[in-house]
């Protein structure tokens, strides 16, 4: 499943990555690549944890679809 990704650049010269239609799901690193990574790894737990307590996890692409179909 795919999720949309945000990164911002943060107040200490870094930056910070989250996915926002996973709740609290972001990381930060001081490099591009390393947010993205923490990220990664973050995403992972966050998908584990909710599939462990039975959880359905967000579908980004109906989102999607349905932003499209309200946008037209």
């Amino acid at each position: 499943m795919r999720y949309s990704i945000s990164i911002y650049l943060n107040d200490e010269d870094g930056y910070v990555a989250e996915i926002p239609e996973l709740k609290g799901c972001l990381a930060q690193g001081e490099t591009l690549l390393e947010t993205l990574e923490e990220l990664q790894i973050v995403a992972n737990l966050w998908i584990e944890t909710a599939e462990k307590h039975g959880r359905k996890l967000p579908n980004a692409d109906l989102a999607i679809a349905k932003v499209k179909l309200l946008s037209q």
